[in-house]
Formats: structure tokens, sequence, C-alpha cells
């Protein structure tokens, strides 16, 4: 007959766990990036398409979206 141990932490291999859990961490992180990207995307979008970035002089960048925001008419 076949051995029918219950699954407990101590029957698992670690190994396969912290894969699972590398692999859980992989995708939640492409997840993120790909709804950020989207959501930039989005913006451009609704911006026509026209960004622009100012330098300020203590070396802060901004990044705006939008022909008012830029400047143009």
């Amino acid at each position: 007959m076949k051995n029918t141990q219950p699954i407990t932490w101590t029957t698992v291999r670690p190994l396969r766990v912290l894969g699972a859990i590398a692999a859980c961490n992989v995708l939640l992180m492409a997840g993120i990036f790909i709804v950020y990207e989207a959501n930039y995307r989005y913006q451009l979008w609704r911006a026509d398409g026209i960004w622009c970035a100012t330098l300020e002089p203590d070396g802060t960048i901004t990044r705006s979206l939008g022909a008012d925001a830029c400047g143009y008419k």
C-alpha cells in the first residue's frame, strides 16, 4: 500500500516551499510593474501624448503631462 502520511511542514521539502514563495514574489513584482506601466500609458493617452520634464536648480526633476501643464496652447 501507499504511504498516506499527512502533509505537514516537516514532510514538505523546504526547497519546494522556498521555490513557490520566490515564484509568487516574481509574479507579484511583474504584476505591479504591468499595472504601473498601464497606468502611465493611460495618463499619457489622456494627455494626448504631450509630456515635458522640468529640471529645478536643486536637482529635482518634475514630469508633467498635458499641453496646459507644459505651457503649450
